[in-house]
């Protein structure tokens, strides 16, 4: 009985730490050894290849359920069947990977070809599942594996080269090789204990040095071109601002004045700070007034942008009916203190099933499912030409879980952003993880691109990310008696106190202030208040084009070919007739 149980133990604890790996739960280490219990699991099976069908899906579905549980706060009750039925969707890749696992698991006596090969095989597998899943049923690149290590900088170097993808295959490459070295040291005492003669070298793992020379490698790439303060230029300032209002109270009209007046007395207590640019979120503004379609919400944004004498940068809506025919945008805006609002905005490439719009295969769901509007997706990236302080930055937005999709980015990228800025909404996710597992993407982005990232939400994690993917000091405006302030009473000119580098210290501890994002007294993200950060560029990253930019999703695609490869290799040596 206990031989049987032992395993599905294994594979438990593996769907433990891989759940644990990624945010709420921030056990960002547990994705360098889930596969490797996993694997442990699928070597000690010894019950049916049914169970191990039925207890690896369950597995797989329990883990993105806990994932996900955020999903309940959006639409509810509807969002409790997003949330079983997104996870149950996902859940079926994870599900194909261990269908794998089980079948091609590395055995301790085959030779190191041939386990290599394997290893290599599950690993390139996991990574062509993870891009797969980028673009079939609408797309849904939510959680990579290797999001689970946005706030371990030194190990997301390499997705300048490969994207996350490069990322997620060092992690899942090195947890197999680190599960086929407990394998060998396993066997070896077993057969030694058994009485049987042993090699002294059985125990040698080479693809477990392998492994570590992936993640040694991956260090260097952080080690070799580490900040440094020299390299570092302070561009300008940005101010964000988060008016917490909930997803749904945004749309009612009674209010929508209320909205404004928190957006415009949070956006002027920054002026005090000297910020040079003010972001805005996604929906700053009521939704349900676009500023382009709706008398007076264009002069009344441009008028802040005066007020606070800094242009701003925010998402809100568009609105046109040319001749009966209407079309809605999603998007996002430039307002110049100088010039007013520019016109040349960016539509949202990549709506939200069933929630900005119905995919045409769900047709049956009309009656069900009612979108927040049937929006019209933009075209192509849009860069804003920003006059920040007497010179023009190239700044390109992307719009909440559009920067979940690297290609967005990366089209930006090509169409000459230097910085690129993220509006979002994540009120919708309640006050647990979802935030944070959003904004994880963030981070890749700004590291796959080399490019700054300003990130600005509603309430949930604003911040500015650096061109490796940290976030940089965040400074909360506070009112007169120290407290955040929330748009209620008057907001206090900030206390700076600088080193002699020029670099911001924390006033309570009077050391350099470490990176976070726009957090409360209470370190939390969730709160309505203003803040401020310096924008830092990297002077050892001016004009690089990284390789992934350049050449996009080239390692997933290589890995589905190794993965097709393998796997036709496979068939014909099984189907090739014996010698007798």
């Amino acid at each position: 009985m206990s031989g049987k149980f032992f395993p599905i133990l294994l594979l438990l604890f593996g769907f433990a730490l891989y759940a644990m790996s990624f945010e709420p739960f921030c056990a960002a280490e547990g994705a360098y050894v889930f596969s490797a219990f996993l694997l442990w699991a699928a070597h000690s099976w010894k019950s049916s290849n049914r169970l191990w069908k039925v207890a690896s899906f369950a597995g797989a579905w329990a883990s993105w359920i806990l994932l996900l549980a955020w999903l309940r706060f959006v639409y509810p009750p509807s969002g409790y069947f997003f949330m079983v039925g997104l996870s149950a969707i996902v859940a079926l890749f994870f599900w194909v990977w261990l269908l794998a696992l089980k079948k091609f698991t590395p055995l301790p006596y085959e030779s190191f070809l041939k386990r290599i090969s394997k290893i290599l095989f599950l690993a390139g597998f996991w990574v062509a599942l993870e891009w797969i899943r980028s673009f079939v049923f609408t797309g849904f690149p939510w959680l990579l594996l290797a999001h689970s290590q946005w706030q371990r900088p030194a190990i997301i170097q390499p997705a300048s080269i490969g994207g996350a993808y490069l990322v997620s295959f060092v992690l899942i490459f090195f947890g197999l090789s680190l599960g086929m070295y407990g394998c060998r040291i396993w066997a070896w005492h077993k057969s030694k204990l058994a009485g049987e003669r042993v090699d002294r070298f059985g125990k040698f793992t080479p693809e477990f040095y392998v492994g570590c020379g992936f993640v040694m490698a991956s260090l260097y790439m952080y080690i070799g071109d580490m900040p440094k303060s020299q390299n570092a230029e302070k561009v300008f300032r940005v101010g964000m601002v988060q008016t917490d209002f909930a997803g749904i109270l945004n749309w009612d009209l009674s209010l929508a004045q209320g909205n404004l007046d928190v957006l415009k007395k949070l956006t002027l207590s920054l002026k005090g700070a000297n910020v040079d640019i003010v972001a805005w979120s996604e929906s700053a503004t009521p939704p349900m007034w676009p500023v382009i379609g709706t008398k007076g919400i264009k002069e009344w944004c441009e008028s802040v942008s005066k007020e606070v004498n800094a242009p701003i940068i925010m998402g809100n809506g568009a609105y046109f009916n040319e001749g009966g025919k209407v079309s809605s945008y999603n998007a996002a805006f430039y307002v110049s203190e100088k010039n007013g609002l520019d016109e040349n905005f960016y539509a949202k490439q990549k709506l939200v099933p069933f929630g900005e719009y119905l995919p045409s295969w769900c047709f049956f769901l009309k009656e069900a499912v009612v979108p927040v509007g049937g929006m019209t997706a933009g075209q192509k990236s849009v860069v804003f030409n920003c006059d920040i302080k007497g010179k023009i930055r190239k700044i390109s937005p992307i719009i909440c879980y559009e920067d979940i999709f690297p290609q967005i980015a990366r089209g930006a990228v090509k169409a000459g952003a230097e910085i690129l800025y993220v509006c979002t909404n994540d009120s919708w996710y309640g006050r647990e993880g979802g935030a944070w597992q959003h904004a994880a993407h963030s981070a890749f982005q700004a590291a796959s691109f080399r490019k700054p990232l300003i990130r600005a939400s509603v309430n949930g994690l604003s911040g500015v990310f650096d061109q490796y993917g940290r976030l940089v000091p965040t400074f909360a405006i506070r009112n007169g008696e120290g407290g955040i302030y929330d748009a209620k009473g008057v907001a206090a000119k900030p206390f700076e106190i600088m080193n002699e580098e020029g670099e911001l210290l924390d006033a309570g501890t009077l050391k350099k202030a470490s990176g976070n994002p726009l957090l409360n007294d209470e370190n939390s993200i969730y709160f309505r208040g203003a803040g401020y950060a310096d924008l830092v560029s990297y002077k050892n990253f001016d004009g690089v084009e990284t390789f992934y930019a350049k050449y996009g999703d080239w390692f997933p695609i290589a890995c589905f070919g190794y993965s097709i490869i393998f796997l036709i290799f496979c068939k014909k040596s099984l189907t090739k007739p014996k010698d007798y």
